[in-house]
């Protein structure tokens, strides 16, 4: 007996219909283009990396709990991509003398994370990757935050919707040594703080308590109540300075909703410097919707020398819950503009003939070869969200005028050539 197969997709993992992919397009779209917008280019490369990038980037831990893993026919133990972090450092590593400075590149592709899928984490994802390498000064920093910014204002937030947190790692480190000189307990209390807001009050104090013993409270009091101003108590001038100044640049930009949070660590141990996170204030999706900050040890697995590097990912799960959060998910047209429909198989020589003129001015054309009754083509245009229709039948190809319907209103235009038909559809 032959197993019953599931139409479903693998755990994790999505199908995406050409309605759900037109709004991963529109996503897209919205992301490049400021990305373009600011002189970043566009770049690639397969989802299969050597599983040896991600053990030396990420660690043994991401390999054995959190990565797809296969071993192929040659012997060669492969992996397909949680982050596209390690690849982009192994591409510039690989041309880093050829490659004109700055390097700003961005990229869109899926990543595949062995997780237990939740709101606003799957097993296989797209994200946004941004990033700028080869400058070593704050500028860098704010720009990628800008860029940020303005990808959340194009998608059509507003900028109550959402807030910038900031902070700085080397600030954080010397926050620790204030407690402790052990750099395991550094390591855990770094962890800990990046999921705070995830945990309730009494676990994140039992936590911290476990680790720090009699200097738990102040610790706590230090991280849940400090401003940049009482920071530079114990942190270097120099650090303290560069954060406020990314923040002062961002306000002369009108990007007032950027704020310092010394909570915020961002999960990955690559980050050296500046750490940021935009955050979906809405009570139904109060999350973190994306991040980044400054790495400029990324290249040090391959022995080269430093590159100053700063950017971020954005997820399109997040980016969609947002959308949908705030309810501002567009209403998308198909990228098809004209259904022509001939009515019986008579018609189709015309039907063709109007098609191949239209798509030759520009417009996307089908064809419906069904031959079915009328309303039904229509509900099927409908459907389809295609906005126009023509309908062919024994009266339009014989006097060569044209019937064309608007489908989401019902309006129709009668005895229309082809240059009228244009007309209408570019308005």
């Amino acid at each position: 007996m032959k197993q019953e197969l599931s139409t479903g997709p693998y755990k994790g993992v999505r199908d995406f219909y050409p309605r759900d992919w037109m709004l991963q397009k529109w996503m897209f779209w919205k992301m490049a283009e400021v990305c373009e917008r600011y002189g970043y280019e566009n770049y690639n490369a397969s989802p299969l990396e050597p599983t040896e990038l991600f053990e030396a980037k990420s660690g043994q831990e991401i390999i054995e709990n959190e990565t797809y893993n296969l071993v192929d026919r040659g012997d060669r133990r492969v992996t397909l991509r949680p982050e596209m972090t390690p690849t982009v450092a192994r591409m510039v590593a690989a041309q880093s003398r050829e490659l004109p400075r700055p390097i700003r590149w961005y990229s869109i592709p899926n990543l595949f994370r062995y997780e237990r899928p939740q709101k606003g984490r799957l097993r296989e994802h797209y994200q946004l990757n941004v990033d700028i390498f080869g400058v070593e000064g704050v500028e860098a920093d704010i720009e990628v935050m800008e860029i940020g910014y303005n990808i959340m204002k194009n998608l059509g937030a507003k900028d109550g919707d959402f807030d910038i947190l900031i902070n700085n790692r080397k600030i954080m480190n010397t926050l620790f040594t204030q407690y402790t000189n052990d750099k395991d307990v550094v390591y855990k209390l770094s962890k800990l703080i990046d999921k705070k807001k995830k945990l309730a009050d009494g676990e994140f104090a039992a936590a911290v308590s476990e680790l720090l013993g009699d200097k738990a409270v102040a610790f706590i009091t230090a991280i849940e109540n400090s401003s940049l101003e009482e920071v530079a108590v114990f942190a270097n001038p120099e650090d303290v300075a560069k954060t406020k100044e990314i923040m002062a640049s961002l306000a002369s930009k009108g990007i007032t909703n950027a704020r310092f949070d010394i909570t915020l660590m961002r999960g990955f141990d690559y980050y050296t410097d500046v750490v940021f996170e935009f955050f979906d204030v809405h009570p139904d999706n109060h999350r973190s919707l994306f991040g980044g900050g400054r790495y400029n040890d990324l290249l040090d697995i391959f022995h080269m020398d430093k590159v100053p590097a700063v950017g971020f990912g954005m997820g399109d799960v997040t980016a969609r819950d947002f959308l949908e959060a705030h309810n501002i998910v567009p209403e998308l047209e198909s990228m098809t503009k004209v259904c022509v429909a001939p009515l019986s198989k008579n018609e189709l020589a015309f039907a063709e003939e109007v098609a191949a003129k239209l798509r030759a001015a520009g417009v996307n054309t089908e064809i419906d070869f069904t031959y079915r009754k009328y309303d039904r083509i229509i509900a099927s245009a409908q459907k389809k969200f295609v906005p126009f229709l023509l309908a062919i039948g024994e009266q339009e190809a014989a006097s060569k005028q044209l019937s064309l319907k608007q489908t989401d209103s019902g309006e129709t235009k009668t005895g229309l050539s082809i240059e009228d038909i244009l007309k209408t559809i570019h308005g």
